[in-house]
């Protein structure tokens, strides 16, 4: 192609088009893909040749368009950020790099890199949607060609991952165009005989019903004309897709498709939107339960439109669509027909003078900048994009969009995660109604809130946004965190040997050592075990240890027979001893040795289940223990099924730390609504003392069973 030729092809689209800089990027494009050729044959700068064309046809600024010539240079060619920089500046490069990260993101992958690579995603289109924006038109381009792609096995994948992610996308930014022919060009690949079936059957259709769509037209345009309402009647076409997906829904065969044509009304104005559709209810009957009025309460994607159904002329069910003209670009371009071009296209910055409702991105950043996990944040992408809505109101009369199936609960949260935290009942239409109660269209509820409630755990598999869902595991993960920082803070002092606060100066060396960032850090790391009371010792500044502490740390570290109350038959000097973790043996029970190579002799109790089951008798070293020293201490290992309430973990580290156990470690290996059971690992004298630890536990009655635990 020319450049004269280039310049025309694109003044069709736009007049306005800075057009010295898209002859410019299409100069770079080409001699950066001079040598390279589509799976087509054809000349490689025909892609992004093709895919600044849509970007044109959808009027989008300047910087977009070249974007989308160049969109592939940095992935596919030498050049580099700093040579688009130089010719196109920061703002075009930035654009190109960002589509380029976006392409790198596998988000159909079967592993649970899927999960890391939505966030990935999430991110960037949150940054600029003018890279999600490229990224689509990239993704239509490809799709329309991929009938060239030789591996099925790609075509498919590409295919999946387009009717999955990109068409659901394109549909939540109200582009309705493209999410439709992204669907029909993946269904085509992934159920090819189910799309000529369909096809077939419109076609067949369209020739049965051809005069009659024609009078259906006139007899509507007639009727509006009598009224001087002055308006344009359009037929549409329903996509195969969409037809097969309310096939699935309601379950009827091909030869019970009948309705596959609709009229879109398009008139100046709003009051002409409900004139027309007086006139046309006045004149024919409507079908029970089509009537949608989306002008006054508009989809969560600025759609606006009135959807009725009639019994038209000829007996015939007609559907009809009544918006503006204005709303028609809206509903066919979405967020590409109206975004106001700001100094930045974040859409992090919260800004209310958005023309297009992007609250459910928005609510995807704030999950994201919570700190939820990958496969969190793929849950509520996945909860975002893929339902319908309902739309009720808060008692002042503001709207709220929620996706359907959502309850009270859901309500609360998305109008703060605090009244959410605090919510204890609502009103329902003024009526009393039990917070799990299903909303309704056109329902108003009142949230009511105390200051002393906190969510149910519950509440995480009653509520249906992914807002919702992600607050209430923010907050009992700040409980649970708060319960390990307190119980670390309380293993700190019993291991440093002290009875009050702790001295600053320590804690900054702690925090430094340990490679944390605050003190709260610290106790966390420690209460959850990932920093053991040994470790403290060694990091401790050497002056500042009592004799106490240095004692006992000496007692343990050696793992010698001398430092050992153990007599072992036959035992060879200089041969290491240790305690089996399995069992972890303590004084006063019966034990058995046995010598591993390289390892030394490992002690266990009598009735270990390894023991047994892994070694012959006459392998069994005859081992016994002599006389313990005060304060010596060994480990010992309990497992605690407790109420799954809010301080368990405290009461029972205290009960633990007043009966003389020292806890060095601590996992929560099940958890349940009710229940949840934790190891711990606790210095003690003897089996005695464990005995006696088990008891006291068992008397508090926040505690289910407690028993010894040995592992297999």
């Amino acid at each position: 192609m020319s450049n004269s030729e280039l310049i025309e092809s694109f003044k069709s689209f736009d007049p306005n088009i800075d057009f010295s800089l898209i002859e410019k990027a299409y100069d770079f494009a080409q001699k950066a893909h001079r040598t390279q050729l589509r799976h087509s044959g054809d000349p490689y700068i025909s892609h992004p040749l093709e895919v600044a064309k849509i970007l044109a046809e959808l009027k989008l600024d300047t910087s977009t368009i070249t974007t989308g010539l160049l969109h592939d240079t940095l992935e596919d060619t030498e050049a580099s950020k700093e040579d688009i920089i130089a010719d196109f500046g920061n703002e075009v490069a930035s654009l190109v790099e960002g589509v380029t990260k976006l392409s790198k993101i596998d988000t159909y992958s079967e592993n649970k890199s899927q999960a890391e690579n939505f966030r990935k995603l999430i991110l960037a289109m949150s940054k600029d949607i003018r890279v999600l924006l490229v990224k689509l038109a990239d993704r239509l381009h490809n799709m329309r060609t991929i009938q060239f792609i030789p591996s099925e096995s790609s075509r498919k994948r590409i295919a999946s991952e387009t009717l999955e992610i990109y068409a659901p996308l394109a549909g939540r930014l109200g582009m309705h165009e493209f999410k439709d022919e992204l669907e029909d060009l993946s269904f085509q690949i992934l159920n090819p005989s189910a799309y000529a079936s369909i096809l077939n059957r419109i076609e067949y259709l369209k020739k049965d019903k051809s005069n009659l769509t024609d009078k259906i037209k006139s007899r509507i345009l007639e009727i509006l004309k009598e009224k001087e309402i002055s308006c344009k009647i359009v037929g549409r076409e329903k996509k195969v897709f969409s037809i097969w997906n309310k096939m699935q829904k309601k379950q009827i065969a091909f030869r019970q498709l009948s309705d596959i044509f609709a009229y879109r009304i398009l008139v100046n104005d709003i009051n002409d939107c409900y004139r027309v559709l007086g006139v046309i209810h006045g004149r024919w009957s409507a079908v029970p339960g089509s009537f949608k009025d989306y002008l006054s309460t508009p989809k969560i994607n600025n759609y606006q439109s009135i959807h009725t159904t009639i019994v038209g002329p000829e007996r015939q069910r007609v559907e009809l669509q009544i918006r503006t003209e204005n709303m028609d670009i809206v509903a066919e371009r979405g967020i590409a027909a109206h975004w106001s071009y700001k100094d930045s296209y974040s859409l992090i910055d919260h800004s209310s003078s958005d023309p297009i409702n992007v609250t459910w991105l928005r609510d995807l950043v704030d999950i994201l900048d919570s700190g939820a996990t990958s496969e969190e944040l793929l849950e509520a992408t996945k909860l975002e994009i893929f339902q319908d809505e309902v739309f009720c109101f808060t008692p002042k009369g503001d709207l709220i969009h929620l996706p359907y199936g959502s309850n009270s609960i859901d309500f609360a949260y998305a109008l703060h995660s605090e009244i959410g935290n605090k919510c204890v009942g609502c009103k329902i239409n003024g009526k009393s109604q039990a917070l799990f109660t299903k909303i309704q269209n056109g329902d108003e509820i009142e949230i009511i809130t105390s200051k002393s409630e906190s969510p149910s755990e519950t509440w995480e598999n009653i509520v249906t946004t992914a807002k919702a869902q992600s607050s209430i595991k923010r907050y009992f993960k700040k409980q649970e965190k708060n319960e390990f920082i307190n119980l670390g803070k309380e293993i700190l002092l019993k291991t440093l040997n002290i009875d009050k606060e702790i001295a600053q100066h320590t804690l900054l060396s702690l925090v430094s050592h340990f490679k944390k960032k605050s003190n709260e850090d610290l106790f966390n790391s420690i209460g959850r075990g990932y920093i053991k009371p040994r470790e403290i010792i060694r990091a401790r500044p050497k002056n500042k240890l009592s004799f106490f502490s240095r004692y006992r740390y000496r007692n343990r570290k050696p793992r010698k027979i001398i430092d050992l109350p153990l007599e072992i038959k036959n035992l060879q000097t200089g041969i290491a001893v240790h305690f089996a973790e399995c069992c972890l043996p303590l004084p006063n029970e019966d034990i058995i040795g046995i010598q591993e190579k390289d390892t030394g002799i490992i002690i266990h109790t009598r009735d270990c289940r390894t023991l047994t089951r892994d070694y012959n008798r006459d392998e069994w070293i005859t081992t016994t223990w002599k006389d313990t020293k005060v304060d010596q201490l060994f480990s010992g290992r309990i497992k605690v099924s407790v109420k799954n309430e809010a301080g368990s973990l405290g009461k029972l580290a205290t009960i633990i730390g007043n009966n003389s156990g020292n806890i060095t470690n601590l996992n929560i290996s099940e958890k349940s609504n009710d229940f949840f059971d934790m190891i711990f690992v606790i210095e003690l004298n003897d089996l005695s003392h464990l005995n006696f630890i088990i008891d006291k536990l068992k008397e508090n009655e926040i505690v289910s069973d407690v028993k010894r635990l040995f592992i297999d």
